[in-house]
């Protein structure tokens, strides 16, 4: 049976006119190269049917990639952004179906009138002449906060065409009572990922829906801030790779319904101090999932997933 391995990605820093840069384990013959020069804080990256390349950059623009040219105009229309911290324009991803309706979504930090607190919102919108047009805000975050962090901001689709998108818990303080934080709440958005239609509506098979007192957009709540997602179209499984504190970042599968601990349970302690943040890394307490893969004990920062056949896993 063949086996995928789900990877967690970390940015990898180049010398300055490096054309590529060789790193890995003995035996694989890994290699980063420089496709395209001159962006700034890239975030995200969408590869449209004619070969073009669409990155995000948090600042607020979309660029294009065109023959391995970066265009000089940015895409007119893109929504205004709170570039902040960690905050700005994050994900984007092409429809399954693009060819037929030419979706492009979205998701970026979005301010209040007072540009003083922002949330995770995702928009749909088409392109036409290097500028978004039927713009539709289609999903807002019920997680506003003046915090400049923890947005999660990842989307991806499953086979079915329903849509994931995650939402970190916006660096809400870790202060007793643990269970009590907004990520514990599931009546909000904070630490969640969230499953929706195309078109921002809840489908009605969510475990959710009908409970009172809880969002029925939830999928899977009590996250610190899940920032890679990775559908396995073989196995039908939904990954995620979370930031934790200080030696705790998480490699999770994702459970309809489940809870996966943040606060009350965690790998990582704080930053600095190593002092414990958690009572328990027991993830069959408290209700929360046994989906944890594993926790890296030290603190890369995974940002995304990728899936990846690996034939020496084959048997």
């Amino acid at each position: 049976m063949s086996r995928f391995l789900v990877t967690a990605l970390t940015l990898i820093a180049l010398p300055f006119g490096a054309a590529f840069a060789q790193f890995g384990p003995p035996g694989h013959d890994y290699r980063a190269v420089t496709v395209v020069e001159g962006l700034q804080n890239p975030w995200s990256m969408a590869w449209l049917p004619n070969g073009d390349m669409l990155v995000t950059e948090r600042g607020g623009d979309i660029r294009t990639v065109r023959n391995g040219r970066l265009l000089r105009q940015p895409m007119a229309n893109v929504p205004a952004v709170k570039a902040s911290g960690q905050g700005g324009l994050f994900d984007i991803v092409l429809h399954p179906d693009y060819e037929s309706n030419g979706w492009v979504y979205i998701s970026f930090a979005k301010p209040d009138a007072a540009n003083n607190e922002a949330t995770t919102t995702v928009i749909r919108a088409r392109i036409e002449d290097n500028a978004l047009v039927d713009i539709e805000e289609i999903w807002e975050a019920d997680a506003w906060s003046n915090s400049a962090g923890h947005y999660g901001g990842r989307i991806v689709f499953d086979d079915e065409g329903y849509m994931f998108v995650s939402s970190g818990e916006r660096m809400a303080p870790s202060v007793p009572p643990l269970d009590q934080h907004p990520a514990q709440q599931a009546s909000n958005h904070f630490g969640v990922i969230v499953r929706l239609h195309d078109d921002g509506s809840v489908p009605d098979d969510n475990p959710f829906v009908g409970r009172q007192g809880i969002a029925p957009e939830i999928w899977s709540y009590g996250h610190r801030n899940p920032q890679g997602m990775a559908f396995d179209s073989r196995t039908g499984m939904l990954w995620a790779s979370e930031h934790a504190p200080q030696g705790g970042d998480e490699l999770n599968l994702i459970l309809p319904g489940r809870n996966y601990g943040w606060p009350v349970i965690g790998y990582g302690a704080n930053y600095g101090s190593g002092t414990e943040i958690h009572p328990t890394r027991d993830c069959g307490r408290h209700g929360a999932a046994e989906g944890v893969l594993g926790a890296l004990d030290c603190a890369v920062g995974p940002r995304d997933l990728l899936r990846r056949r690996l034939p020496e896993l084959e048997r």
